[in-house]
């Protein structure tokens, strides 16, 4: 009894402590109540929340949140959040490579980087998500000569179930690495990453209208020449609904790397105004449409600008906490080829479902079968869906119905989904678009036989709701 009371009292003492509270992501869609919440400040706060565990208790890890598929929260888990085990370890400008915290959000990547004239090779459109959740989903960018970041990643140091901390790269415990990568926190928790970067050049920008049947061809000639690139096309809801469509492109100008100006996000409050209209306003969608087209992607523009400079485009006036209605993010990938027929698809079934869309892009994805729950298994095009939905029964249960719809059309044309998101699509739907999802289960009864690692959504993708252990059947 004595050394009881003397182990919990190092243990609440030791370790960063929040008592139950109910932990929820940036959708709002999935809130659950949690035994605590740890925050981690040290290695140590992991590796001893890890050894300390109760038996059959289970343990989920989060960052900036937005995740938003279950994958952060699980009834009455430990939660270990990441944010402020946020340092930058390291920086090798000769060897272009750096070492962070997986707490480290990108913003602070590219200020360190860039002080050395570097830039980041690939992330999210947006710098505001931590390194260690781009990598737990393996998150793909905008520069189309890279395909999703684990091209980018050489090594990750990773703390196991037990607690033992290991190093996992392409030599060394290489099936960890390749389940770790997009393993959306299932395999242990990621402490550091080593990134490779690149030379922050001077781009040339310049938008072109463009047809979605044209968009392939667009891509292929294009793709290897551009620095970065996206589309966009119309969310109003009339004749121009992703008819009327632009394709951006950044050309390297220089092959000298510069040093950027980063200047923070400015006119927040604003420009969150101007964006809420076209929630509930098809005038709000109009004026914002407009203001892509003549302010921001104007195709008489070419426009001068560094790669970091570009790589950091305002976002921090999306951050929205509806009382009864949520913006979510969702989507698509189809081999290149079979996008325009999937395009065409796709907005018929957007405006028969009246969805409310705020916004779309286009991207162009590279292919990577690294990963194991890989969505790259082909040259892709990427279709990035913002969407407004209610928080009601009724609401959340229509946009299951059109997303399993969309779903279904991204099988169809040999794509698959982002597992990023909404648990709305079936078992069925995730045992087809990741074939590999029994190898990756292989490698989790590995590394985590007694499967402290949970989440909602491994519980309904691999454990489909039961409480039986699922890595009886896969170890």
């Amino acid at each position: 009894m004595k050394y009881l009371l003397c182990l919990i009292f190092t243990f609440f003492h030791l370790v960063p402590y929040t008592a139950a509270e109910t932990w929820n992501d940036v959708s709002q869609l999935n809130p659950e109540n949690v035994q605590a919440v740890i925050q981690v400040k040290v290695e140590n706060d992991v590796t001893q929340t890890l050894k300390n565990l109760s038996p059959n208790k289970h343990v989920v890890i989060s960052g900036t949140r937005h995740s938003q598929g279950g994958h952060i929260v699980y009834p009455n888990a430990v939660v270990l959040d990441m944010s402020s085990y946020n340092e930058v370890i390291s920086i090798s400008p000769a060897e272009k490579t750096l070492i962070v915290q997986s707490g480290v959000i990108w913003a602070q990547v590219q200020e360190i980087a860039n002080q050395h004239g570097l830039s980041v090779k690939v992330m999210q459109s947006s710098n505001i998500f931590s390194v260690g959740g781009s990598l737990s989903a393996n998150a793909h960018g905008r520069d189309p000569r890279y395909g999703p970041i684990i091209e980018t990643v050489n090594r990750l140091k990773i703390a196991l179930y037990s607690g033992e901390v290991v190093t996992a790269s392409r030599s060394h415990l290489s099936d960890l690495f390749y389940a770790a990568i997009g393993g959306y926190g299932l395999l242990g928790v990621i402490l550091e990453a080593e990134l490779e970067l690149t030379d922050n050049l001077p781009l040339t920008k310049t938008t072109a209208p463009v047809d979605m049947a044209d968009y392939p061809e667009l891509i292929r000639q294009s793709a290897n020449g551009v620095a970065l690139h996206y589309g966009r096309c119309s969310f109003v809801k009339n004749l121009t609904f992703l008819r009327e469509c632009y394709s951006t492109n950044y050309h390297e100008t220089s092959q000298d790397s510069v040093v950027s100006v980063l200047i923070p996000e400015k006119n927040i409050r604003r420009n969150a105004l101007v964006f809420a209209s076209s929630r509930t306003s098809d005038y709000g969608k109009r004026m914002r449409w407009w203001a892509q087209k003549k302010l921001l992607d104007n195709p008489r523009k070419r426009i001068t600008i560094q790669r970091n400079v570009a790589m950091q485009p305002p976002i921090k006036f999306l951050r929205y906490k509806g009382q009864k209605d949520t913006d979510i993010l969702q989507e698509y990938f189809v081999p290149v080829e079979h996008f325009p027929a999937f395009f065409k698809n796709l907005k018929q079934e957007l405006e028969s479902s009246s969805v409310n869309l705020l916004s779309n892009t286009l991207r162009y994805l590279k292919k990577n079968q690294e990963s194991l729950l890989n969505y790259a298994r082909a040259d892709m095009i990427a279709v990035v869906l913002y969407i407004n939905i209610g928080l009601d029964k009724q609401s959340i249960e229509k946009a299951g119905v059109w997303t399993r719809n969309l779903v279904d059309l991204a099988l169809k044309h040999e794509g698959t989904y982002y597992l990023t998101y909404q648990r709305f699509p079936t078992v069925k739907h995730f045992q087809s678009a990741y074939p590999a999802w029994k190898k990756f289960m292989q490698v989790k009864c590995k590394y985590d036989p007694d499967e402290v690692f949970a989440s909602l959504f491994y519980d309904q993708y691999f454990r489909r709701g039961t409480a039986k252990p699922a890595c009886g059947s896969f170890s």
